[in-house]
């Protein structure tokens, strides 16, 4: 595989992705732009550990294995169902919400509000779970089912 851009392996693209959950994690007001990608890397980092392989057909290598054991996890099918359905503005069986509440003199950028009366959202909710959770769990599964020992 050839990479895209600056990324070349999939630890390289797990690196970017965990950047960027310690920089949402980090803010007060929780901004989606982050949390979609997150959602959409942590999605198809799988690809990158499989590249080209059809889950249909039996798995070959560790990688392929891999491929399918993830999807086992609870955590990855949320935010697969989540990326799919943002991808394709498809309705899910989630019920996703946010919370409001942060100070107007907290907001970091006030041209980013998208309803200026709630606020920026302070958190992102899966069925009542932070999302911040079902993210960690995925990550945690990520590194210790398949880069542990890869590093």
């Amino acid at each position: 595989m050839d990479g895209i851009f600056d990324l070349n392996t999939a630890q390289e693209f797990l690196d970017s992705i965990c950047r960027i959950i310690k920089r949402y994690k980090s803010s007060v007001a929780k901004e989606i732009e982050y949390l979609l990608y997150v959602i959409m890397g942590l999605n198809h980092l799988r690809e990158w550990i499989a590249p080209g392989y059809n889950p249909k057909n039996t798995p070959k290598n560790p990688g392929e294995v891999f491929y399918q054991d993830i999807w086992d996890n609870k955590s990855f099918q949320i935010i697969n169902s989540i990326c799919n359905g943002t991808k394709h503005l498809a309705k899910m069986d989630l019920t996703t919400s946010s919370e409001y509440g942060i100070p107007f003199d907290d907001w970091p950028e006030v041209d980013a509000v998208r309803i200026f009366d709630l606020g920026p959202p302070s958190n992102y909710f899966v069925d009542g779970q932070n999302i911040i959770e079902i993210i960690d769990e995925a990550v945690n599964f990520y590194e210790t089912k398949w880069f542990k020992g890869k590093l």
